[in-house]
Order: C-alpha cells, then sequence, then structure tokens
C-alpha cells in the first residue's frame, strides 16, 4: 500500500480557512495516482551571518517543493516539470535510482523507503521525495498530544515526563517542542512541524527563548521517529545535555534561516541518529559542548544511514564549542552527504576538549559542479558575489581554533560576569587524536577544476595551540570516482601531510 500527506485546515470559528501552498514547479504521480506537491523554502546560496540583524533577509531563500509519502511498496514515480532541464539527478547516487524521460515526464522506481531529493541541472527548485514507512498512533487515549489529519497553530508545545505526541500524515503543525527535566518523551508520525511562527530575538541559540523545531534541555530517555520538520528559527533539532536519545526517520529540510543547524548534539551521551534526511542550510549533524554543562562529556554517539546536505559551514562536525573534558565513541557511518558545504567530515576542538576515538566511516561525499562557495555576510549591503565560483569541500579536517577568540565581540564581550576558566581533573587543551576517516566514496563532477591535475578534495590539519597533541590522525581506502586516494595523489593543507597517515 502507499499513501501520501494532505494537508486540509478544518476551520471552526470563521468561514475562512488556511490553504496551504502547492507547488507551480511539479506535479507529482505515484503509481499512477496524482499525488499533492507542497512548497517550503530552501537557501538560494550559501550566505550567512548576522549583518545587523537576526533574521535573514527572505530575498536569499528561494522555493522548494516536497512531497510526503507512506509506502510499505516499491513506487513508480513520474514527475512532470514546469521548468526546462537539460539534466536529471536522483540523490543520493549511491541509491542507484535511474531516471528517464518518457511522454514528458520523469520516470523511476523507489524500491526501498528513504529520502531523496530529484534535482535538475542543479540543487535550485529541487523537489524533496520523502518515502516513510506506516506508523500509527498506539494509543489515541493516552496520547497527551495528538495531532490528526489537518492543519493545526499549536504554537509552544511543551512535553513533560511520560508524554508522548503522535503527528498523524495528513497533520501540518505550526508549533514547536520543548521539555526540560523531563523523561521518557516520545514524538512520532509521519507528519510535519512547522516552526514558520517563530521568530529569532537574538544571537544565542544555547537559551529558550528562541526555539527552533525541537529543543530538549536535561532531559533523559527520548525517542523522536518519522516526523517531518521545516523552517527553524534556529538550529532545528536541539538535544542539550541529555541521555539516552534516539532520532530515527526524521526529516529536517526547508531550512533556510541563520543558523539553522540540522541537529545538535550538546554535552550529551548515548544518543543515536538513524535513517534520517537532515538538509540544514548552516551545520547538519553537530556535537557541541558549552560552559553551562562543561562538567558532562559527549561520549557514545552513532549517526548511521543518514542523508546530509549542508548549504554553508560542515556536514559532520565536531565543535566549535567543545566546553568538556572528552569526547569519545562517536562515530558517523553509512551517510551519504549531498552537499557538504564546506566540510564533509570535521573536528574544530575550539576550547579544552581531549577529542579521541572518533571514527567517519563508510561515507559517500558528493562533489557538485554548481555548488558555489561559502560566504561570511558582514553587512546588510553586502550580496552574494560567489556565483559564478565552484565549492570543493575539504573532505576531512582537524583544527583547534579558538572559539573565544573568534567569536569574543560578538557573544562575550557584555557578559555581566567573566568567561569561565577550565579547571578540573583531565584538562586537556585541545588535543586530537585517535581520528580516522575510513572507506569513503566521492563522487566527483569532472567539470569542477583540479589542482595540479589532482582531484581537489583536500585534507586539512591545522594546529593553532602550538605544542598540543594531534597523532593518530588516519585517511584509509578513500576512492575519488574510483580512484585511490594515495600520498602522491593527495591535496594537503597546513600540517596535514605531516600528521596525517593515509592508506
Amino acid at each position: 500500500m502507499f499513501s501520501y500527506s494532505k494537508f486540509e485546515h478544518r476551520y471552526t470559528k470563521s468561514i475562512f480557512k488556511h490553504i496551504e501552498p502547492v507547488s507551480s514547479v511539479y506535479r507529482v504521480f505515484v503509481n499512477g495516482e496524482e499525488v499533492p506537491v507542497y512548497t517550503c523554502r530552501i537557501s538560494a546560496y550559501p550566505f550567512n551571518g548576522w549583518a545587523g540583524s537576526h533574521q535573514r533577509d527572505v530575498q536569499q531563500a528561494e522555493a522548494a517543493s516536497y512531497v510526503n509519502l507512506v509506502s510499505d511498496e516499491p513506487l513508480r514515480i513520474e514527475v512532470v516539470s514546469a521548468r526546462p532541464y537539460k539534466r536529471i539527478m536522483v540523490k543520493p547516487y549511491s541509491k542507484g535510482v535511474k531516471a528517464e524521460e518518457k511522454e514528458g515526464k520523469i520516470c523511476f522506481t523507489l524500491r526501498e523507503n528513504g529520502q531523496y531529493v530529484l534535482e535538475l541541472d542543479s540543487y535550485h527548485h529541487c523537489l524533496y521525495i520523502f518515502n516513510g514507512r506506516p506508523i500509527a498512533c498506539r494509543d489515541v487515549q493516552n496520547t497527551a498530544h495528538y495531532f490528526g489529519p489537518g492543519i493545526h497553530f499549536a504554537g509552544k508545545i511543551v512535553m513533560k515526563s511520560g508524554e508522548k505526541m503522535y503527528v498523524d500524515k495528513d497533520a501540518l503543525v505550526y508549533g514547536c517542542v520543548f521539555a526540560e527535566n523531563a523523561e521518557n518523551i516520545e514524538i512520532y508520525g509521519n507528519g510535519i512541524l512547522d516552526d514558520s511562527g517563530e521568530e529569532r530575538v537574538s544571537l544565542q541559540c544555547y537559551e529558550d527563548y528562541t526555539n527552533g523545531n525541537l529543543k530538549f534541555y536535561d532531559c533523559k530517555n527520548l525517542k523522536i521517529r518519522g516526523v517531518g520538520m521545516k523552517n527553524s528559527a534556529i538550529w532545528c533539532v536541539n538535544v542539550f545535555h541529555c541521555e539516552n536519545v534516539e532520532i530515527d526517520g526524521i526529516s529536517v529540510f526547508g531550512q533556510w534561516r541563520y543558523n539553522t543547524d540540522g541537529i545538535d548534539i550538546v554535552n550529551s551521551q548515548n544518543v543515536h541518529v538513524k535513517n534520517s534526511f537532515v538538509h540544514s542550510f548552516d551545520d547538519t549533524i553537530v556535537i557541541k559542548g558549552i560552559d553551562r554543562y562543561c562538567d558532562t562529556d559527549n561520549k557514545h554517539i552513532l549517526v548511521e544511514n543518514c542523508v546530509l546536505w549542508c548549504d554553508w559551514g560542515r556536514a559532520c562536525e565536531i565543535g566549535l564549542e567543545t566546553s568538556c573534558n572528552e569526547y569519545s565513541d562517536i562515530v558517523f557511518r553509512n551517510c551519504d552527504i549531498v552537499r557538504a558545504g564546506d566540510f564533509a567530515c570535521d573536528v574544530q576542538n575550539g576550547d579544552w576538549a581531549e577529542v579521541h576515538d572518533v571514527l567517519f566511516e563508510n561515507i559517500n561525499v558528493e562533489y557538485n559542479r554548481f555548488d558555489t562557495p561559502s560566504v561570511m555576510q558582514t553587512g546588510e549591503n553586502q550580496k552574494y558575489d560567489a556565483k559564478d565560483k565552484v565549492a570543493v569541500p575539504i573532505l576531512f579536517s582537524v583544527v583547534n581554533p579558538r572559539f573565544r577568540e573568534l567569536y569574543y565581540d560578538s557573544l562575550f564581550k557584555n557578559l555581566d560576569e567573566p568567561m569561565p576558566v577550565p579547571t578540573g581533573t583531565g584538562y586537556r587543551q585541545a588535543c586530537c587524536h585517535d581520528i580516522t576517516l575510513r572507506n569513503v566514496n566521492v563522487y566527483y563532477d569532472e567539470d569542477i577544476p583540479r589542482t595540479d591535475g589532482k582531484y581537489s578534495v583536500p585534507i586539512l590539519v591545522r594546529e593553532y595551540v602550538k605544542g598540543v597533541h594531534f597523532y593518530n590522525l588516519k585517511v584509509e581506502n578513500v576512492k575519488i570516482n574510483g580512484e585511490k586516494l594515495t600520498r602522491e595523489n593527495a591535496v594537503f593543507m597546513d600540517d596535514a601531510e605531516r600528521l596525517v597517515e593515509i592508506k
């Protein structure tokens, strides 16, 4: 069987109802039946900053489209595009989905559940295709926050210990979710949460006065499954000082506003992110440490079987904030990076942690000829001026820039109290060791310029803090369009040639 989301507002207090906008670009047919195609915003180009305002100019965004499908069978997809095109791409490439044109339609088959993106010539005005497994509500009567079919204007939803929230596939919920000092919370379903109603009022993403799609502080035993999340005001999914967290099969998409990181895991332990799609404007999945929770380390974190898209910043990241003693047992595995931003796999040890036993394994990274470089916006009248350039992301990076020095003026200058000084046993100053990149396939558009005849897939190591130990940094079995990366054909930056072992 298959079904699809149809969002309809059931108005009760007037004759006026909300009509959710549908796409003017795409028509989509699934197994011969036309399904609704809805719209969202994505960033038009990688242009990030604050530029005197906490809200990004909507002119820097563009329309994208999406269908939200639910199935337990193969799906024959037919797409009619109102925009002309020359090249058809169904991403991620590793899924091997082959598309053909037939009688004015783009045709392909999805044989398994997952999240896909149809791009015509480039990522601009793309079509997201979400194909989830059916998720039924197990117990309506005992579900504290039940959102059945319809468009709901819920605002901020505060959850308490033991509560469940269900979002039906035909439910579009305008609102965000918050919990603090709670445990045994579950959020699940095939529907969508939309944070459009929230405005960012401050620079901070750590505090609770701006929420994002989901925000949790000091919680235990969280389960989030299946739901989609779009249009966050700040970081999208926030996990601050939490323990035993499972995130499975979510879709983060339609993100374009400043600092819309996808998933931020902050001073947390026993976190498992799997089977999810995360398209963030800023960093995609990032593990941070902040001063408030600096006594709690980041440990036992696994990200696997995810599709990642970073517009600006880093796809798989540790840092830049690393306020804790230790990061360890952290794995990114079996992931597709369809767009890497500036860095695909990255460690930025910006505070004092000892970062070790980190593994990036079985990663597919797509280098696209139509991707353009990231630019930091420093003034409100500044325009993005890199549209004619090609972005070449760094594949693997280990660095320790000083977070407080970089952001002192914007974050720390007006503090009522002095910045905390790291203390305690086990203190290390930004050392990094036993970090491995293993079994990576790079899909590299041949039109991208090379460096001295080599594929431009750089590896970067930079010791900002001299005398700090960087050791056992390894790159193993990386292939670029089938060609194995060696010391002879690698592009090294800064200290990488001296400190990175390539096998």
